[in-house]
């Protein structure tokens, strides 16, 4: 009969984040990420056909952690603009925590086939922590209502976050301006 493993998909990140640290991205790999859970190379297989999936998923998991880290800053969040910084820096954050992993496989290569969903989901999800900030300071959400209509605002804002990170000549202070 074979052995039951509560909760094996998040043991095996686990593992594999472990992994990460203490060798580094290009020592990662399926069979010791098994022999660290204690179960056969196969197994890992029955939830990730690859190695980048593997790590795929891993980043997904960080970004998480990485998300509910800002849902938290944004309760010390004085005003709009100083939450703002605070999604702009989690975001530096996790992107400088996770770039030797892009650089060291080919989950960037398997992800920029499928950019589209992937950016339209990290909008998305940078649009609900706006929505977050707008429901902690409805006073400057109103006010941005008043002078940007309200369709779509916490999406134009979000990319905007988005283009002020990735295009170094555009500084985030821009952003805040015209929000002002």
């Amino acid at each position: 009969m074979p052995k039951i493993i509560m909760h094996l998909k998040e043991q095996i990140i686990m593992q594999a984040e472990k992994l990460l640290v203490q060798e580094g991205p290009e020592k990662i790999s399926i069979r010791g990420v098994a022999k660290a859970c204690g179960i056969a190379v196969g197994t890992i297989y029955n939830y990730y056909p690859t190695k980048d999936a593997l790590i795929a998923d891993l980043i997904l998991h960080r970004w998480s952690r990485s998300k509910d880290g800002m849902y938290r800053s944004l309760d010390g969040a004085s005003d709009l603009m100083s939450g703002l910084d605070i999604i702009y820096e989690g975001i530096r954050q996790f992107t400088k925590t996770n770039q030797n992993i892009w650089r060291a496989t080919a989950v960037s290569k398997q992800f920029s086939s499928s950019y589209p969903q992937h950016h339209k989901k990290l909008s998305e999800e940078l649009s609900s922590l706006i929505s977050y900030l707008f429901i902690k300071f409805p006073n400057e959400r109103d006010r941005l209502y008043l002078k940007f209509g309200q369709e779509g605002l916490e999406a134009f804002i979000s990319e905007n976050i988005l283009l002020c990170y990735s295009n170094k000549d555009i500084d985030i202070r821009l952003l805040k301006i015209a929000l002002m």
